[in-house]
């Protein structure tokens, strides 16, 4: 039986102070600090470990309960812990700094989340489930330092997972730490990650989450430029995937890339036109503008470039999560229309971003734009692949499916 890894060391908490209200970032650090004193203390010296709190003190929680009504459970679940250290329950303090990562994440709180998803891990040492999430919100965060957090927790989750056969939990360790080899780029690590999940999914009657490791795969083939290999496993990924799946418009959002890549922008532009009703949540809107704007540019639409060109920028100034790639397609549609220096301020951005997040994925691509721009090397002609080609077949098959897909409201699961 292998060998639990051990968690990354704790870090500090004032990291928390940035929800730009002083009140809510106060109570925030004053949790966050008691959970990780709680958590380095063996049991049977918790019960004198805190002083009931003060009148200060608990003023301090109600305003900030009162300032943001989401967060009145967890505080509460949280101050408890100051009054009764020895009887609080590591599952219950865990759950309360998950509500407090949750409410975080929904409000583009990355560090706040970050540092609560890791005390929810630290809390319930052995609960996978925390593993995950602090993986997830790292390697979301980028950066050499919580990319390499990202890796421990993955590592730690699949382990404790496997001991505990709980094989959701291990196939979502799985796939994770092939999205975070993915973001290093590290493709063959990834891949193979991906491709374990995916049969591990297979043989335990899991098809969705194999459509989803599937579906990670074929873009790590995209990207090392495996078209026909990409082309089987998206089609692979979408005869597993669920008709309605959410993540349907992402396939063909992914679809889409594969199709401009090989300059088959008026298809790809076909696939993503009537996506916009079908995503949600800032950083989907972002990709999506800017995919409809590299396909419209090959295409010759300009008009339509020029609205989904400015719809992007904007969602990029304001997402740094969908910043980079965003950033180079804008770069890539103004190459295609001849235009230099825009071009090349959009990739120099898209370098910035990849540098402070780490990504390896978008900084490669980067590096190889600003090399074709600087010797004003154009993008081939934009081309329609033959209709009986494999890549059309998918392209034609995936756009049914999204004439037919229909939203429905989803649980948690989707991170990995």
């Amino acid at each position: 039986m292998s060998a639990i890894p051990p968690p990354p060391r704790e870090r500090t908490a004032f990291a928390v102070l940035d929800s730009r209200n002083n009140a809510v970032d106060l109570a925030l650090w004053q949790v966050l600090r008691d959970v990780l004193l709680w958590t380095r203390t063996p049991p049977e010296r918790r019960r004198a470990l805190f002083r009931a709190p003060n009148r200060t003190v608990r003023e301090r929680m109600a305003e900030a309960a009162d300032a943001v009504p989401l967060l009145a459970d967890p505080l509460a679940a949280l101050s408890r812990l100051r009054e009764t250290p020895g009887e609080a329950a590591p599952e219950t303090v865990a759950l309360a700094c998950d509500q407090i990562h949750e409410w975080a994440e929904r409000t583009a709180l990355r560090a706040v989340a970050a540092h609560f998803a890791e005390a929810a891990a630290y809390a319930e040492p052995g609960n996978p489930r925390w593993c995950i999430h602090s993986g997830y919100i790292t390697r979301m965060a980028g950066g050499l330092d919580l990319l390499a957090r990202s890796e421990m927790w993955y590592s730690r989750a699949y382990v404790l997972a496997v001991q505990q056969r709980e094989r959701e939990m291990a196939l979502r360790a799985l796939i994770g730490a092939g999205a975070l080899m993915a973001d290093r780029g590290e493709y063959a690590r990834a891949r193979r990650l991906y491709v374990t999940a995916a049969r591990r999914a297979v043989r335990h009657g899991r098809k969705r989450r194999a459509a989803v490791a599937l579906h990670y795969a074929f873009m790590v083939d995209v990207e090392t430029e495996h078209y026909r290999v990409a082309v089987r496993d998206a089609k692979a990924a979408l005869r597993n995937y669920p008709l309605h799946d959410e993540r349907i418009p992402a396939l063909a959002h992914d679809v889409a890339y594969l199709l401009v890549r090989n300059h088959h922008h008026a298809a790809a532009l076909r696939l993503v036109d009537r996506l916009g009703e079908r995503v949600e949540g800032v950083a989907a809107m972002g990709m999506l503008y800017g995919m409809a704007a590299r396909a419209a540019a090959g295409a010759g639409r300009e008009k339509r470039y020029k609205a989904a060109a400015e719809a992007a920028f904007n969602v990029a100034q304001v997402s740094e999560d969908c910043a980079g790639p965003v950033y180079v397609n804008l770069a890539e549609a103004a190459r295609f229309r001849g235009r230099w220096e825009e071009a090349e301020e959009h990739a120099r951005r898209a370098l910035a971003v990849a540098q402070r997040r780490a990504d390896a994925e978008v900084q490669r691509l980067t590096v190889e734009l600003l090399r074709k721009m600087e010797q004003r090397e154009a993008p081939p002609p934009a081309t329609e692949p033959p209709s009986g080609a494999p890549i059309a077949a998918l392209a034609r098959r995936l756009a049914a499916r999204v004439r037919r897909w229909r939203r429905y409201n989803r649980g948690a699961g989707a991170q990995v």
